[in-house]
């Protein structure tokens, strides 16, 4: 019979995209799928001819909102025919052509919590894509849109254009491997083959085809570099993942590049020998528009190393509820926006699940569960870091478990210069969450990895 533990831990120290979507609004053929109703001195016009056809939009067919100037929220209020679907394609996008610099809102109602998100209108005079997160609204059924443009400030009379209100998935893939090198890698000292067969399918990559790319132990920064016709849109889509197979621990960098600041980030590579995903969080650089370049360095500053990494699966996803929210670095894995735990044993043994048992000791919305293998009496989790961990002030591991049985947790470390360093903690109080610490000050100047 497996055991199951169920832990909280805190440790305090050419691109291939989605064509799939809903349209909500379009106006084509000169009708509207929207029932507009206008509001507070709103003046509404639809369908009527596209004032300013573009690239962007080259519909015939628009709708016009226009400002009263007298009202500081003139809004139109629209009822959908059937009500919106928000369980997978949930990143909105409308095209909206502005006279002027200002914000639009857009929310959804009527079928459970309210969704609304502001969008920042920069570019005046011509039609521009803008695209807005509602993943968090996904198990809701709203039933009418509320649209309003230049909201809450100082009334002025204007008119503003929109069109193509639809919904997609919150997902842009970039390289798949499966019709060939799509997005066009090149490698910059080192070699690359692809698309290659998969040479250790698992639950995270089970597709056929992947890159693979050998460095060639001469350079520090060998690289892969790809470029697209055009930018990057981290908008909203700036959580980037790239599932990685490597032959040794080690680091990998992404870094995004154009005319103007470059935006980099590394994460830990410790699985070896399996396909493992890694998340690149870039929502620092969500309003630039000039990235172009994708570039990874594997075992970055690293001369001598030869390995092979295969790596397949490149997407962008959005930062759904944890946008806008700060995070810890801190914090090795709270299992809901704080995750910086790089896992090799046990990883997949460890799932995230719904807090089964909230309470004033733990009320996080999810947990980890980690089941206890039988027949394997050391089965436990094992975080690598590559790097010495800083203990010097930040040397308290905390972690929330919640239990079935009484037994132990044994908290270690070790992986660096220093000998291991080990902490027993007893677990006496079952099916209730209950925070221990294990109290690792004695390693303050010491160096361990893992």
């Amino acid at each position: 019979m497996m055991k199951h533990l169920l832990v909280w831990v805190l440790l305090i120290s050419g691109v291939l995209t989605t064509q799939a979507q809903i349209t909500y609004e379009d106006f084509e053929g000169g009708a509207s799928k929207i029932t507009w109703n206008a509001l507070n001195g709103l003046v509404y016009e639809g369908p009527i001819a596209n004032p300013a056809k573009d690239a962007v939009n080259s519909s015939d067919f628009v709708g016009k909102f226009t400002n009263d100037g007298i009202s500081d929220f003139c809004f139109g209020l629209g009822d959908f025919a059937t009500p919106a679907d928000l369980s997978q394609f949930n990143l909105m996008k409308i095209k909206i052509w502005s006279p002027v610099a200002t914000r639009a809102l857009l929310k959804f109602e009527g079928g459970g919590t309210a969704i609304e998100k502001f969008i920042d209108i920069t570019v005046t005079e011509k039609w521009v894509e803008y695209s807005v997160d509602f993943s968090a609204a996904s198990t809701t059924a709203h039933t009418k849109v509320l649209l309003a443009f230049n909201p809450f400030t100082t009334p002025a009379f204007s008119s503003f254009y929109f069109d193509d209100i639809r919904g997609v998935e919150a997902k842009e893939v970039f390289e798949t491997f499966e019709t060939g090198n799509e997005l066009g890698w090149n490698a910059f000292d080192g070699t690359l083959e692809a698309p290659i067969d998969n040479p250790a399918p698992n639950s995270v990559n089970s597709t056929a085809k992947v890159g693979k790319y050998t460095k060639s132990g001469a350079h520090s920064y060998s690289l892969l570099l790809a470029e697209k016709a055009t930018p990057f849109d981290l908008s909203v889509l700036n959580q980037l993942k790239l599932q990685i197979h490597a032959s040794a621990p080690t680091q990998v960098l992404l870094k995004l590049e154009g005319a103007g600041p470059a935006v980099e980030k590394i994460a830990n590579i410790g699985l070896t020998n399996a396909w493992q995903e890694y998340t690149f969080d870039l929502s620092s650089a969500k309003d630039f528009k000039h990235l172009t370049k994708a570039i990874l360095f594997f075992d970055p500053g690293v001369e001598t190393s030869a390995d092979v990494y295969h790596f397949d699966n490149f997407y962008a996803v959005s930062q759904g509820e944890c946008a806008g929210k700060e995070l810890d670095a801190s914090i090795l894995d709270d299992f809901e926006c704080n995750r910086n735990a790089t896992y090799v044993n046990g990883w997949d043994s460890l799932t995230v699940i719904p807090n089964p048992g909230a309470d004033a000791v733990n009320g996080s919305t999810k947990v980890g569960k980690f089941v206890d293998q039988l027949g394997e009496p050391w089965n436990g989790l094992l975080w690598e870091y590559q790097n010495a961990v800083n203990l010097e002030t930040k040397n308290q591991f905390n972690i929330k478990i919640w239990s079935s049985k009484a037994t132990r947790v044994l908290a270690k470390l070790e992986g660096g210069a220093s000998g291991a360093s080990e902490v027993w903690i007893d677990i006496v109080e079952t099916n209730k969450w209950v925070q221990y610490i294990a109290d690792f000050s004695s390693q303050a100047l010491a160096n361990h990895k893992k």
